[in-house]
């Protein structure tokens, strides 16, 4: 078990951004944990599940993609 398997979209604070990547082109993009679970009904998806039913945002591609939570805080 990791911690996709264990944290529900919901357990996500409304301000966090999703990073999405392809892991076959390598496209990335953000979403925002609030919309894809108030817009798309994945509220009580584990983060496991969301990575499976998301795809690459690049029409060509339609991959499947990884996620990782996005911070904006400083790293040293």
């Amino acid at each position: 078990m990791n911690w996709k398997t264990e944290m529900q979209l919901m357990d996500i604070p409304e301000t966090q951004r999703l990073e999405v990547t392809c892991t076959v082109c390598g496209h990335s993009r953000y979403e925002n944990a609030y919309q894809l679970a108030k817009h798309f009904g994945m509220s009580f998806e584990y983060l496991d599940e969301v990575e499976r039913m998301l795809s690459c945002g690049n029409h060509v591609c339609n991959g499947p993609v990884r996620l990782a939570l996005s911070t904006e805080e400083e790293t040293e």
